[in-house]
């Protein structure tokens, strides 16, 4: 049963989910708005991942005040940077509003693990990332309906506003009761269990953005017009919201779901890139979304249990290393369907990637 912790923390990862999800139809969109081709707007991605970087850079100086400060913060700036990108006329105004965007999503995202800390840190990550998923599908839904309803879909990230603007003002009750100060750590965690779990958490973002980001991309190229790209690219969100909802029960029985998952992102993977159909792309993602939907929260849990690690340094290290993944993944996609085309981007990026992680994840956490 879902917890009243859960319960609480899920707003934020929920309204992250709903505007970074969209981001890959809103960079088909801004791309079609200002004529210019999708591989010249991957900044677009990119700024989700600078202000997770400076989240982390900044994240254990900002949680030693406790999360409430920065959970109330990060929704208002959240909220800023979603009005500025849906409305904005201009490719200056819209890098403004997805900075501003990006940099409070990333305050959200990092403040979920400190929010959530305890020994079943993996479970109730879980859990969260599964609402995170539900919403993340109903993004590029609105993004489709009102690009084709009112001629600009981007209007659709007007919807998270309010719902971050209520989160900012209840912080208090969100974050709940305030913590008994911690013990200090027995040991500093041992740098080669950090590196690795580290490197985990890289390669699972890294294989999760290259799809939440270039989808749209992919199944426009496939055939389908910009708006209906947008729209069919939630059948990745759809297949990760499934993963994540079974993940919690299968992380409870020892299952090893981030080796089993990469195998299944692979075969997404060669659906998504070698048929040039929109059916068998749709396939593909739903499938790759499926196995791809426990990487963030088993290797996240894995790194913030590294013995040694403290309440405060472990959501920093989350916050650089997906900021690191979600600013090389998506561009480096983006490089490599310039040279050549985004099907063969998907199978020289996210196959290595999946092999990698396939390699790190020897050890699972016990959650």
């Amino acid at each position: 049963m879902t917890d009243n912790v859960v319960l609480r923390v899920a707003p934020g990862p929920a309204a992250v989910g709903f505007t970074i999800s969209s981001l890959g139809a809103c960079l088909v969109l801004l791309a079609r708005d200002l004529d210019r081709p999708p591989e010249e707007l991957v900044w677009l991605s990119s700024s989700f991942g600078v202000g997770l970087l400076l989240m982390g850079a900044a994240g254990q100086v900002l949680l030693r005040r406790g999360p409430r400060p920065v959970l109330r913060g990060s929704a208002l700036v959240a909220a800023a940077g979603a009005a500025l990108l849906g409305t904005a006329p201009t490719a200056l105004l819209a890098a403004t509003g997805a900075l501003l965007l990006g940099t409070g999503a990333a305050g959200l995202v990092m403040v979920t693990p400190a929010l959530l800390r305890g020994p079943a840190v993996g479970a109730r990550l879980s859990q969260v990332n599964a609402v995170a998923s539900v919403c993340g599908i109903l993004g590029p839904l609105a993004v489709g309906t009102l690009d084709g309803q009112l001629g600009s879909g981007r209007l659709a990230l007007l919807l998270a506003v309010p719902p971050l603007l209520a989160l900012a003002a209840w912080a208090r009750w969100a974050a709940g009761p305030a913590p008994a100060a911690p013990a200090p750590a027995p040991s500093r965690p041992v740098s080669r269990h950090v590196a690795v779990a580290w490197v985990a958490v890289v390669l699972g973002v890294s294989i999760e953005f290259c799809f939440t980001i270039w989808a749209a991309a992919r199944l426009q190229d496939a055939g389908l017009a910009a708006g209906q790209a947008g729209a069919a690219a939630v059948a990745f969100l759809l297949g990760m919201a499934a993963g994540r909802y079974g993940a919690p029960w299968l992380i409870s029985r020892g299952f090893p779901v981030v080796p089993v998952g990469c195998a299944v992102v692979v075969a997404g993977t060669l659906a998504v890139a070698v048929p040039n159909a929109p059916v068998p792309v749709v396939a593909g993602l739903a499938v790759a979304g499926l196995g791809t939907a426990a990487f963030y929260p088993v290797t996240l849990a894995r790194l913030v249990q590294v013995p040694g690690m403290s309440d405060v340094r472990g959501p920093a290290f989350g916050a650089l290393a997906s900021g690191t993944a979600i600013l090389v993944a998506p561009v480096v996609l983006a490089a490599l369907g310039a040279a050549l085309d985004l099907r063969a981007a998907y199978l020289l990026a996210v196959l290595p990637l999946a092999a990698a992680l396939a390699t790190t994840a020897r050890k699972e956490p016990a959650t």
